[in-house]
This record gives structure tokens, sequence and C-alpha cells, in this order.
């Protein structure tokens, strides 16, 4: 059974099809209560005496990852910032090395989340015992990606880049809580101020990457990172590309998020919303309505009709906002910042879900100004195929760049992609079990196939 790249977006949508349906045998309860009844996730009275990625609480926590390689993982309850600059709790989840690289070393990978509901966050939805819909970003690629990380001996941090609030696609706010947990984890294992950090992520995690890349050097400038690796982001904050397209529901969880991380979008919106625009929005911070609920729901609604004023995307705040969130520098009203360590960044050129121009654009911006980008375009190759044919590629550069081997390119070229997830290459850079596991992503026997083809996973 073969899939080519550009199969993947219909089958994983397919799979959030399958997911999505109620499952009462598979809905179990996880260790701890959800997260928006669970006191670790709260604000502590005093959280304002806390610095900036320091940890309030913190508790062994077994997840679903890195069980592969026999290690101890534990969540994390920091402070960090919202986008009004005021303190708040925010929850990572850690894995610790069994045989630490030395000196040591720090990789933070951002989960596609893709909601603006707290229990669809990744901190809840790790964790061994839990299984329902809200799993299926964190049973994807996720275990290969954090195995293969604490194969080299890295300490792997993710955090609810989300925050709280659940802001997704709120970009300051994204950012500095992937920034703050890199802090929390140092304080936590009480590692060396110069540890090697290095950041990866993809789509929705790529974007909360390449937000925490766009901050670094003015938030968190004392952490020292030195590669960051990220695909399928989506570079504009403007969300026309997806509107009354069939995964049109991610402009409705987009517009949610924005309006968490803004309140005064939300409170300029409010007064705005059609009965429509009230029920979507109200229906998608609802519990339990993750990126399955999302992706299979308000498919082709278009976006001004739940506003009551057409040109609402023009007006302020609105406008405001949308000129403070994009990265590409003819958009921002701000001087989008130009990071000097280098960065791994891929992206399909047919992707039907983040489109491939703005990306190519911020490439280009950045190269000009000095930027250190290898820049690889995927052929023939959509949102979700890109996600897996990208992976190895990916880990490869990150793993050569820890090791101070970092490939030398010109900004906004690429190195030959490896050829295969099942090629020699691939079994060299993720070891053969992480590399038939990977495989297995596209196998009639594998869990998500069933899923995609409508039978249920034993």
């Amino acid at each position: 059974m073969r899939f080519s790249p550009q199969n993947w977006i219909a089958l994983a949508i397919a799979a959030t099809i399958v997911v999505a349906a109620p499952n009462p045998q598979k809905n179990k309860r996880a260790p701890f209560p959800d997260p928006n009844d669970d006191d670790f996730y709260k604000n502590p009275a005093n959280i304002t005496s806390y610095s900036n990625g320091e940890i309030i609480r913190s508790r062994k926590a077994a997840t679903d990852l890195g069980n592969l390689n026999n290690v101890d993982s534990f969540q994390l309850s920091y402070r960090t910032t919202n986008t009004q600059n005021e303190a708040q709790a925010n929850v990572a989840t850690v894995w610790l090395p069994a045989k630490p690289a030395s000196p040591p070393k720090i990789f933070f990978v951002q989960l596609w989340e893709d909601s603006t509901q707290l229990n669809c966050a990744p901190s809840y939805n790790y964790l061994t015992g839990l299984d329902q819909p809200n799993k299926v970003p964190a049973t994807i690629d996720t275990l290969v990606i954090v195995s293969w990380a604490l194969q080299q001996g890295y300490y792997v941090v993710s955090s609810d880049h989300a925050g709280p609030r659940s802001a997704f696609i709120g970009g300051w706010e994204n950012g500095m809580a992937v920034l703050d947990g890199v802090r929390a984890l140092k304080h936590y294992k009480s590692l060396p101020s110069d540890s090697a950090v290095g950041f990866y992520g993809y789509s929705g995690g790529g974007h909360a990457t390449a937000r925490a890349v766009n901050l670094q050097e003015s938030y968190a400038p004392e952490l020292n990172v030195v590669a960051a690796a990220y695909g399928g982001v989506p570079t504009s904050a403007l969300l026309l590309f997806l509107n009354k397209g069939f995964v049109a529901g991610f402009v409705v969880a987009g517009l949610s998020g924005i309006s968490l991380a803004y309140p005064e979008v939300e409170a300029y919106l409010k007064p705005r919303l059609t009965a429509r625009g009230q029920q979507a929005l109200a229906q998608v911070q609802s519990r339990d309505f993750c990126v399955a609920n999302v992706v299979t729901h308000n498919n082709f609604v278009d976006v001004f009709s739940l506003v009551n004023q057409n040109d609402f995307l023009d007006q302020d705040p609105v406008r405001q906002v949308i000129a403070r969130e994009t990265l590409l520098q003819a958009e921002a009203s701000y001087t989008v910042p130009v990071p000097r360590f280098p960065r791994f960044m891929w992206h399909g050129n047919i992707d039907e879900i983040v489109p491939f121009i703005p990306d190519a654009d911020y490439v280009k911006e950045q190269c000009r100004k000095g930027a250190n980008i290898n820049w690889n375009v995927l052929p023939l190759t959509g949102h979700a195929g890109a996600e897996i044919v990208g992976l190895v590629p990916a880990l490869d550069w990150m793993g050569k760049v820890f090791r101070g081997q970092t490939p030398k390119v010109s900004c906004g070229n690429g190195v030959p992609a490896i050829s295969g997830i099942n090629s020699p290459s691939a079994k060299q850079v993720l070891g053969s079990d992480l590399a038939k596991r990977l495989e297995e992503l596209k196998s009639p026997q594998s869990s998500l196939v069933k899923l995609f083809s409508g039978v249920a996973p034993s």
C-alpha cells in the first residue's frame, strides 16, 4: 500500500473525522483532572512575585511519549507573560534523558494543538491513560520526534504554547510561553546558563516556534538558542486563505484564538457577531472541542457571515492586531527581527491549509537582511504530507547543528532532502526502530491507517 505525499491531507482529514466520532470504550480518564478543574493549572495568588520561567509547581506525569526510552517525565507549572504583559501560569511537559548529553542540550518541540480550549492542551493529551479524540496531534509523529531527541541525550520540553487562555494563533503570547518553558526546564534541572537550545515545530507547532524565534532576542536574550527547525508555518496573520474552504473551521478557531489573546478584539467583535457567529465561537471554545472537531465543523463557512460588519478586518483594533501578529515586514507595524542562529525551514509547495507564498516571501525578506536559513521546498506536497516528508531531514539537520556540524548553504537554499522515510539515510538518522515506526504511519496495519479506513484500532 503506497501513499504519495499529496495523499496525506485527505488521509489526515479522514482520520480526524473517524477519531471525532464518539466511542465510549475508548474514552478513558486521565490520571489528573481536566485542566479546567485542576488547581495545578491555576494562577497562585502571588503570581506576580514569580519571575518569568520560575517554577510554581511540579509533578511526575506518565506520558505516552518517551516510554520507548524508559525515561521519567514531569509537568512544570511556571510563570509566563500574556499579550497584555500580565503574569500568568502555564504548563510544560519535560522528559529527562537516561544518559544526558555533555554538555547539556535542550530540545523544545511544539505540538500543533490548533484549538482554543484548555483541555486540548498538549500537557493533558500527552498523559498515559487518556484515550479520546483530543489526543490526535500527540499520536502521529510526536512519538518519533521525542524519542529521537531522548536517544541523543537531549532534555526534551513541550509547552502548552497557547497558554492558559488557549490563545491559538496569538503569536506573541505563544512565543513567550515557549521561551519561558525553556527557562522553566533550566530552573528545574539547574542546567548551565549556556545550555544549547534547539526548537522544532510544524504547522500550529511551527507557528509557536516561529514566534519564539521572533521574540527570543528581545524577550529571552540570555538563552543560547543555536537552532530552530520548523515547517508549514502560517507566516501571515491573515486567515482568508482558508475562508469558505473545506477546513474553514481553522478560520473560526483562529478568530477565537486572537480574541482570547487580545481582549480588545473580543470586545470589538462581541456586539457585532451574528447569531451564527455567537454560536460558532461559543462552540469552538467549549470543552473537548479540539482539532478533530475544528476540522470537521464549520466546513465551507464564510467568516464574514459571522460578523455584522464586512470590513471588520480593516477596522481597529483588528487591523492593528493583524499588523502586530504577522511575520512579514511588508504587513507588519513593527520591525521584524532577523535571528542570527541557523534555521531549517520547509514547506510543501501545494500546501492547501497554510499558504506557501507568504512563507517563501518571509524567507526572502530575512535572507536580504543577513539571516541563515536552510530553506527546503517540497515539490507536489501538501500540508500533511510535508509534516512526514520533512521530519527526517529536519531532525538530521538539528542533530548536526547540536554537534557543531551545521550544513553550510547560502540563505534561501536547502540541502538535498533525504529520499524516503524508509531509506538507509533515514535509518541512520532515526535508528532502525524509529524509522520503522515512522514507516508504519503509512502501513495498512498501523492505527493511523486503520483510522483512515474507518476501522477501530486494536
